[in-house]
């Protein structure tokens, strides 16, 4: 199974770098920038993770939880993983309560959104091979199990750095 990720954030930079970074480790990604598009691309498609920004424009100064009720509503079981930099406790509380498999505040590291990626979706999808998905039987390249899970280390390695070097090694990389 080809894991289909939607990711929501206001910076279309962010998106864009969230974009490559999952792509290249085997995902397929569509991206939403505001809370209108998030609720397009669910009614369009069935996502296997959910990440982004809890405060997403459109939804709100007043309830920056709608995201989550919007998933939820139109998309129950979703897996979603909150990306913000909002970093009160009571907000989490809730969010969690309202269906949030995790939550991290931002700044967000590449290796940490690879990883709690891989692990939400392993737990969501026991047996399924996460995150290496559509890599492991790659036809066009013949890249094998070994070599696919050989790339996605080499990739949560450099991306660790989470700076200038780990940018453009995940550029070239995709292109």
């Amino acid at each position: 199974m080809i894991h289909n990720i939607l990711i929501g954030d206001a910076n279309r930079y962010v998106l864009t770098f969230h974009e490559g970074l999952l792509q290249q480790a085997g995902y397929k990604v569509a991206l939403a920038h505001d809370l209108s598009a998030v609720s397009t691309q669910l009614r369009l498609a069935t996502f296997s993770l959910v990440i982004a920004e809890l405060a997403l424009p459109g939804a709100g100064p007043a309830d920056a939880l709608n995201l989550i009720r919007l998933v939820t509503t139109l998309r129950p079981g979703t897996p979603i993983l909150v990306l913000t930099s909002n970093a009160n406790p009571a907000v989490h509380r809730k969010a969690r309560r309202l269906g949030v498999w995790d939550i991290s505040v931002k700044p967000t590291h590449c290796a940490e959104l690879l990883s709690l990626t891989k692990n939400i979706l392993d737990a969501a999808y026991p047996g399924n091979s996460g995150c290496l998905g559509h890599l492991l039987a790659d036809a066009a390249t013949g890249e094998t199990v070994s070599s696919a899970r050989d790339r996605f280390q080499e990739l949560a390695t450099f991306a660790n750095e989470d700076g200038p070097s780990s940018r453009n090694f995940i550029r070239a990389s995709i292109s």
